[in-house]
């Protein structure tokens, strides 16, 4: 199966794909802090569901506390 039509990450691909550390990604996983799907005992992520968690947990500055900025 080609990498970019890949349906499932394993933990490697998809801490390169968030851009964070294995370790850091198996405590999240360990804490239940991001989606994953288990198979006995691996664990596995939806590319599009790391997305809508990207998307879920992106903070959104707002226009008045910005304006120092400027």
């Amino acid at each position: 199966m080609e990498n970019s039509t890949k349906a499932l990450l394993n933990i490697e691909e998809a801490s390169s794909f968030l851009s964070v550390k294995v370790s850091r990604l198996r405590t999240a996983v360990f804490r239940k802090e991001i989606p994953f799907v288990k198979f006995g005992r691996l664990v596995r992520f939806k590319k599009e569901e790391l997305l809508k968690w990207i998307d879920s947990n992106t903070v959104k500055a707002n226009e008045e506390d910005s304006s120092w900025l400027w």
